[in-house]
């Protein structure tokens, strides 16, 4: 990916309001009330369904180093193939702070937030830094190269900030 960035903040709430604005709007026909007499159920539901990963979201957006965040699954094997390449990028980089999850755990969820697409792969594999997602993968990415060339891209362009005032 490059620019423009996503900006993680946006893209959780983005996801949070569009579920909410579904669901809200799927239990209303069920019932044949108003979309709002639902609300309340509604966001408790996203709250105790969304909530590890929002924080999580908030954690990462908080960070003053670049994240990378993986999540997969053990029984994945293009995730079980992933992890030795990331593993020897990150030995490389050790700047750098891995948030390493499984899909199946809450904060998993996250995946969902950041790559809304119907057809999702795991792995997911982002940099993300100063509350913008800067390079995402979804699937199979077995080159450790690439994985260098955005990561580079990021530090060059944080050389460049710091000259720009």
């Amino acid at each position: 990916m490059t620019a423009p960035y996503m900006d993680l903040k946006a893209q959780v709430q983005g996801f949070m309001a569009k579920k909410q604005e579904l669901l809200a709007d799927e239990l209303a026909k069920k019932y044949g009330v108003p979309p709002e007499e639902v609300a309340d159920v509604v966001n408790s539901f996203l709250e105790d369904t969304y909530g590890p990963a929002l924080k999580l979201a908030q954690t990462i957006n908080s960070k003053e180093r670049v994240v990378l965040l993986f999540i997969g699954k053990k029984d994945c094997s293009i995730c079980q193939r992933s992890q030795p390449i990331l593993e020897r990028f990150l030995s490389q980089h050790k700047e750098l702070e891995l948030v390493k999850l499984d899909y199946s755990q809450p904060e998993g969820l996250l995946y969902h937030m950041i790559y809304s697409r119907e057809n999702g792969m795991l792995p997911l594999i982002a940099f993300i830094f100063q509350d913008a997602i800067r390079m995402i993968f979804a699937g199979e990415c077995l080159c450790a190269t690439i994985y260098e060339k955005y990561y580079n891209g990021i530090l060059a362009e944080c050389s460049q900030n710091i000259y720009a005032n």
